[in-house]
């Protein structure tokens, strides 16, 4: 299995490279837009900060979830 995805990654690194560095070495320059920083009153900040802490316990629970279930999966006693 491990081989299968060593060659795998190798086929995607090796695709990567080759679209990055084209034949006629021509460089395409992505159109971006600009950004605009917006200034945050003190309630979004508020609502900014409970957002960000509800996304943090929800990563580390799903990041623990997921730990547990993998290693059920192994069938290590």
């Amino acid at each position: 299995m491990k081989k299968l995805f060593q060659k795998l990654l190798g086929k995607l690194f090796k695709k990567a490279v080759k679209k990055i560095a084209n034949v006629n070495n021509e460089v395409e320059v992505p159109e971006m837009e600009p950004v605009v920083q917006e200034v945050e009153s003190v309630g979004d900040s508020k609502k900014a900060l409970w957002k960000f802490l509800l996304q943090t316990l929800i990563s580390i629970l799903t990041a623990i979830l997921t730990a547990l279930g993998a290693t059920s999966c192994m069938g290590i006693h």
